[in-house]
């Protein structure tokens, strides 16, 4: 299905070759359909999207005013544990014909046991997976995935619902006196073309230090060496954070960097004490805090870990760009290695 999707985006000029192999490596990496990749890299307006799935589908589009507004009578209908399963919600009741928004329209188990369990006839309709994340969380408490959630000035902010909305557009950079507001944003072009130019891993970490100062409060680089955490760089406010470099624990005092290294994978959640309390501490941070912890590879290891943190909401919102930012500081790092390497020969 993938592949045809894409194939009809190319088709009506909305996607070129370079950038369809592009989002299917994405999807590779970081999983979610093929449709979420494309809006989430801002290749795909999410409209053009549902259009062309209501296309490849042949299902109509689900009205987005009729997720605006739920009738609790119609989540009733629909058990939770259904809505999970088969990602879909009720819409519309028209005498015996439930409407339900479905990223799924073709899954013909999930319109057959969730018509059997209804006693209706189940008219499905295509959703998209960013809108439908948020509206099964929003009806049913369905947690979504972090990547779902919307981040100030992000492609995923025009999903949330409108209380939601405004809250993300929220932002309190100045005191009211005026003053200075956030560090300039760096662009993952423009962080690709940094990180390509680095002859020396501080340039890579400053290239790195400098894309996190401009989505968040506060971010740094740990190295993990013996089995000790060790502090390389740390900005806030797009400053470096003087004597962040003295910061030193040992692995095991610190349980959630402890995990991010064993399972190679993120950590996002509230920090309060510890190994991890101190890390946050030494970037400038008052505790208790949100903390997002991103692994760093490389030769297939852990060998460092970013850390962010930020009183704004935008952790969530962010995990996903910034593992996709670690990936790219990764083949940096490589890089500037086997040049090394070569030049030694």
């Amino acid at each position: 299905m993938a592949a045809r999707l894409g194939e009809m985006l190319m088709k009506i000029g909305a996607l070129d070759a370079f950038q369809l192999e592009q989002v299917l490596n994405a999807q590779a990496i970081y999983g979610g359909r093929l449709g979420t990749n494309l809006v989430e890299m801002g290749l795909v307006e999410e409209d053009q999207l549902a259009r062309v799935l209501s296309e490849q589908l042949g299902v109509p589009c689900v009205d987005h005013d009729l997720l605006a507004e739920v009738p609790q009578s119609l989540l009733e209908l629909l058990p939770l544990e259904l809505a999970e399963r088969y990602r879909a919600l009720p819409v519309s009741l028209d005498g015996k014909r439930l409407m339900v928004a479905m990223a799924d329209p073709s899954d013909f188990k999930a319109i057959d046991e969730i018509g059997f369990i209804t006693g209706l006839v189940i008219i499905p309709r295509v959703c998209s997976e960013l809108r439908l994340s948020i509206a099964l969380e929003r009806y049913y408490g369905i947690k979504r995935p972090v990547r779902y959630i919307p981040v100030q000035g992000g492609i995923r902010s025009r999903f949330a619902p409108p209380d939601q909305h405004a809250a993300v557009l929220e932002s309190e950079w100045t005191g009211g006196n005026g003053e200075a507001g956030p560090p300039e944003r760096v662009s993952l072009p423009e962080l690709a073309d940094r990180l390509a130019q680095a002859s020396v891993e501080q340039e890579a970490v400053q290239a790195l230090l400098a894309y996190v100062a401009g989505e968040f409060d506060r971010g740094a680089l740990v190295k993990l060496k013996n089995g000790s955490l060790f502090g390389v760089q740390a900005v806030a406010s797009g400053e470096p954070v003087p004597g962040f470099s003295g910061y030193a624990r040992p692995l095991e005092e610190a349980p959630h960097l402890q995990r991010v290294v064993q399972e190679r994978d993120m950590f996002l959640g509230e920090v309060c004490a510890g190994a991890e309390g101190a890390l946050l501490q030494a970037m400038g941070g008052e505790l208790p805090a949100p903390a997002l912890l991103v692994p760093l590879k490389l030769g297939g290891q852990v060998a460092a870990v970013i850390c962010a943190h930020d009183s704004h909401g935008r952790l969530g919102g962010g995990a996903f760009e910034l593992q996709r930012v670690a990936v790219m500081a990764e083949l940096s790092l490589e890089m500037i290695a086997l040049r090394r390497r070569l030049v030694s020969v």
